[in-house]
């Protein structure tokens, strides 16, 4: 079919038009797609992502010492070189089931708004520079972690922002 005779219909005029927004819009999508530094890890059956900036070290994971009247997400300190850190499990904030910690188990010492904590994950799965194109959290897991949770990847991994999950009021701890 000749050009002319298919830009002289509204109608085809209208669909062309409108394949041309969506092929525009899928390039701006690719342009955002950003390459940092990722780390991925694992809680149970599901994939998780922190910018590996935010993470100092991985160790295996140690004797954690419970503390009393604290969120469950707070499982305790941990002596990580002669420094005791508050140990914190993602499971109850994302609704996942609990897991006592386990010697198969890692931490991530994660760095974020001048504090540091111990984050337990089962397993770490790579370290390693990334193009990262993250779409809109899925609405059963924002509502529970919307100021943490960037958003998810293209391998349907949560991507974690740990300035936020750090500054979360549920994970405060106090002395009062």
């Amino acid at each position: 079919m000749d050009l002319a005779v298919l830009l002289s219909d509204p109608a085809a005029r209208a669909i062309l038009h409108e394949r041309a927004r969506s092929l525009a819009r899928s390039d701006q999508v690719a342009e955002a797609a950003t390459r940092e530094l990722v780390l991925r890890f694992t809680l149970g059956n599901e994939q998780y992502a922190l910018p590996a900036t935010a993470t100092r070290e991985v160790i295996r994971c140690a004797t954690v010492a419970p503390l009393p009247a604290v969120h469950p997400a707070v499982l305790g300190l941990v002596n990580v070189h002669g420094r005791l850190l508050v140990c914190l499990d993602l499971r109850p904030l994302l609704g996942l089931p609990t897991t006592p910690p386990q010697s198969t188990m890692h931490l991530l010492i994660v760095s974020a708004d001048g504090m540091e904590v111990a984050l337990l994950v089962d397993q770490v799965v790579s370290i390693q520079p990334e193009h990262i194109t993250l779409h809109p959290t899925p609405t059963a897991i924002a509502g529970r972690s919307a100021g943490w949770v960037r958003g998810v990847d293209d391998q349907l991994a949560l991507h974690l922002d740990p300035d936020g999950l750090l500054g979360d009021p549920r994970l405060a701890t106090s002395t009062d």
